[in-house]
């Protein structure tokens, strides 16, 4: 839930990123702001949307 920590760990590993929406980025608007650096590849809202979406995929 942190894009300077968990996201950025991510990517530098090569990773595929999913950001979850809560205490450290709190909303879309901060995460799609022009001075953040850092993207993640996918976000939601909660995990629980995640793993909805890897059921149905599967």
């Amino acid at each position: 839930d942190r894009l300077d920590t968990d996201v950025l760990f991510g990517q530098n590993g090569g990773c595929k990123t999913l950001l979850v929406l809560s205490a450290g980025v709190t909303s879309e608007q901060m995460l799609q702001s022009p001075d953040n650096k850092i993207q993640p590849d996918f976000y939601t809202n909660q995990i629980s949307d995640f793993l909805t979406l890897k059921t149905a995929a599967v």
